[in-house]
């Protein structure tokens, strides 16, 4: 499968959405986190499509205990 990283942005709010397609578990923060440093766009903003289901419970509490 083709990955793609796409960036939406609202006129009417301004806000900017990134989304990244065809890749597997959580291997799209990697590729979106640069797009999403140089735009702004906040992390606790994220919506985690089913892809990456089962690598995001045990990444969530890694990153809950990195934050402590």
């Amino acid at each position: 499968m083709e990955r793609s990283i796409l960036i939406h942005f609202d006129n009417a709010t301004g806000s900017v959405k990134v989304e990244a397609e065809g890749f597997e578990g959580l291997t799209c923060l990697s590729a979106t986190q640069p797009f999403e440093e140089a735009l702004g766009v906040v992390e606790g903003d994220r919506t985690y499509k089913e892809e990456s289901a089962p690598q995001l419970r045990t990444t969530n509490s890694s990153q809950t205990r990195l934050r402590q």
